[in-house]
């Protein structure tokens, strides 16, 4: 479930990094995921979850108080307590502990990826949960630069993978290619995304894969395959909003070529 905690930001590789903390109390443990990026000097929101799709006030509004708050701005040397934000001087010690935990939770999940990252280009193969448990560290922690050299290392194996049709009983692979495909629209590389997105559907079919494969294709502009996608959705399941307005934008194009 979601946590009552409010959104905040934080600087990321592409602009200001919106999280939110996200409880799972069947396992009794909690988890950052970042919902958006806002970066430009317009303010662009780029929505990853559908939370912050639609609620874009909200992800504006944890920016406003990032600017707003001159302590998360402040530099400080972790061996020199006297360099520390003082809660008290903040006027909102809670915020202080939640990026205080936030850090806790970053550093973590930096040591994973680190040492994922020191095993290319040594290691030929990678055990699904491995390659799974660390693409979800750097999807949730927006980590783009570095995921770069993993997804390359990872690439070839999982669409083996997918070209073999079988996967593990956890769909690790699967589920991999659809959080590659993530990384790379996030990191504007959405002809690379088709081609996870694909081969994630080719390993099982499900609403949320194909519609990100819809996207995909309508953002390299892609018309066969974007309507391929569509069509295979529409097949299945009923065409929520936001693809059936990609699926009019598709008409509409398609209708001014042919006129």
């Amino acid at each position: 479930m979601i946590s009552a905690v409010a959104e905040f930001a934080v600087a990321g590789d592409m602009g200001l990094d919106v999280f939110r903390r996200v409880d799972d109390r069947n396992q009794r443990r909690y988890r950052y995921e970042c919902l958006a990026t806002v970066s430009g000097p317009s303010d662009t929101v780029s929505a990853y979850q559908d939370h912050a799709a639609q609620h874009p006030d909200r992800i504006l509004a944890a920016v406003a108080r990032y600017r707003d708050t001159s302590f998360l701005q402040q530099g400080f040397a972790l061996g020199q307590p006297a360099s520390y934000p003082r809660a008290e001087e903040t006027g909102s010690p809670f915020t202080v502990f939640l990026y205080l935990d936030f850090f806790r939770m970053w550093q973590i999940a930096e040591q994973e990826i680190a040492r994922m990252t020191a095993l290319v280009p040594e290691e030929t193969g990678y055990a699904g949960p491995e390659i799974s448990a660390v693409l979800k560290l750097l999807l949730d922690f927006n980590r783009l630069r570095s995921a770069g050299p993993l997804i390359n290392a990872f690439l070839p194996q999982l669409l083996a993978t997918a070209a073999r049709g079988k996967d593990d009983k956890w769909e690790n692979a699967a589920y991999a290619l659809r959080m590659i495909g993530d990384l790379q629209m996030r990191s504007g590389q959405p002809s690379a995304a088709l081609v996870a997105y694909e081969a994630s559907l080719t390993l099982g079919d499900n609403p949320h894969r194909r519609g990100l494969a819809i996207r995909a294709a309508h953002a390299t502009e892609d018309g066969d395959a974007t309507m391929r996608h569509l069509e295979a959705y529409a097949r299945q399941w009923r065409l929520p909003e936001p693809l059936q307005a990609i699926r009019d934008a598709h008409a509409a194009r398609q209708s001014g070529e042919m006129t």
